[in-house]
C-alpha cells in the first residue's frame, strides 16, 4: 500500500534539503555552491517557488523536480530526484505529472530535457511520463582570431529594416526539410518561436539578417551575445529548400565569424542536431570544434498531450 505523498511547490524552511537533493549527482566540490545559487535565483524570483515542486510525507522532503517555463512556450523540465524507497517510481511519477499540469497552465507547448550522455540513465522517468528521447546535440566552437573573408553573391538585410513579415516567412520556410531536430516543427506559432530566440542572451535585431540572392530571400542569420561567457552564439542558420547546395550555408556561417569578431568577440559557438551530417561536416571544415554533447528529451503539449488538430 503506497504512503500518502502530497506534491507542492517547495517552502521556505525546505530550500536548502530541496536542492540537495536536486543535485545530489553533482561532483562535491561543485554542490554547495549550486545549492546556494539556486536558493539566490528563488529568492530573486528569477526561478518560481511554484517551478520547485516537492513530494513530502509527513513534512520530510522525499522527492523534487525543477521546472522552469521560458520564453516561446518553451519550458525547461529537470529529471525528478527522490530518496531511495520502494516507492521511488510513484513519486518520480507524480512529479512529472505534477510538472506537466503547471506547465500547461502557464502556456508551455514543448517541454525539454538536456542531459550529458553519461547522465541518460536519469531520464527513465520522463520516458515513463510522455517524453521521448529526440537526438544529441553537439556543442561547437571556434576561435575568431583569424576568420575566412567573406565573397559571396549574397546580399544581407537585418531584421530591423527588413520588415517582419519577409523575415518571418523565409525561417519558416527554412525549416521545411531540416535535419536540425524536425519534431518541433509545427509545434509553435511564428510569434513563440521569435520569442524564444529574442530570449536567447541578448538580443540584437541587427545582428539577426535576411540574406536575398539576386532579390530572393534564400536564408536567415541569428546571432545572440552570451554576456555571462563573453562570446557570441550562431542561435539559428536556415536556407529555403530551393537555395539549398549552393554554398549559401557556408556563406552564411562565415557571416557569422566575421560579425561576432567585429563585435569584440574571441570565439563563437552554436549546436547542431548530430543527424543533422553536412551541418556538422560544414561546422567542421569552417574550423569549429566540437567541446560538449546532450542527449535531448522532448515532450509536446506538453509532457506526452499531442495538440489537438486544427479542423477549422
Amino acid at each position: 500500500m503506497k504512503s500518502s505523498i502530497a506534491i507542492s511547490p517547495v517552502r521556505n524552511g525546505e530550500w536548502a534539503d530541496a536542492f540537495r537533493l536536486a543535485f545530489r549527482h553533482s561532483p562535491d566540490d561543485e554542490r554547495d555552491s549550486q545549492v546556494l545559487r539556486a536558493m539566490s535565483l528563488l529568492e530573486t524570483d528569477e526561478f518560481p517557488t511554484e517551478g520547485v515542486l516537492v513530494a513530502r510525507a509527513e513534512n520530510r522532503v522525499l522527492g523534487v523536480l525543477l521546472c522552469l517555463p521560458i520564453a516561446g512556450a518553451t519550458g525547461l523540465v529537470w529529471p525528478p530526484q527522490v530518496v531511495e524507497s520502494d516507492e521511488r517510481r510513484h513519486i518520480e511519477d507524480q512529479l512529472v505529472q505534477s510538472a506537466a499540469e503547471w506547465l500547461q497552465r502557464k502556456g508551455v507547448k514543448l517541454a525539454q530535457t538536456l542531459l550529458r550522455p553519461a547522465d541518460s540513465q536519469m531520464a527513465e522517468a520522463l520516458l515513463r511520463n510522455g517524453f521521448r528521447h529526440i537526438t544529441r546535440l553537439a556543442y561547437l566552437r571556434r576561435d575568431l582570431h583569424t576568420v575566412p573573408a567573406l565573397r559571396t553573391e549574397l546580399r544581407f538585410v537585418s531584421y530591423d529594416r527588413c520588415g517582419g513579415h519577409l523575415f518571418e516567412q523565409t525561417l519558416l520556410r527554412s525549416y521545411e526539410g531540416t535535419r536540425d531536430c524536425p519534431e518541433v516543427n509545427d509545434r509553435r506559432s511564428i510569434k513563440e518561436i521569435l520569442q524564444g530566440h529574442r530570449a536567447q542572451g541578448t538580443h540584437h535585431p541587427d545582428r539577426w539578417w535576411l540574406a536575398f540572392a539576386q532579390d530572393k530571400p534564400v536564408g536567415v542569420l541569428l546571432l545572440a551575445e552570451m554576456p555571462e561567457w563573453g562570446g557570441w552564439d550562431l542561435s539559428y542558420l536556415g536556407i529555403v529548400p530551393e537555395a539549398r547546395r549552393n554554398r549559401y550555408g557556408t556563406d552564411l556561417a562565415r557571416k557569422a565569424m566575421l560579425e561576432a569578431q567585429a563585435a569584440g568577440s574571441s570565439q563563437l559557438t552554436l549546436s547542431v542536431d548530430c543527424r543533422n551530417q553536412p551541418a556538422f561536416d560544414l561546422y567542421l571544415k569552417l574550423g569549429f570544434e566540437a567541446y560538449d554533447y546532450q542527449e535531448v528529451y522532448l515532450a509536446f503539449g506538453p509532457l506526452g498531450r499531442e495538440p489537438e488538430k486544427n479542423l477549422g
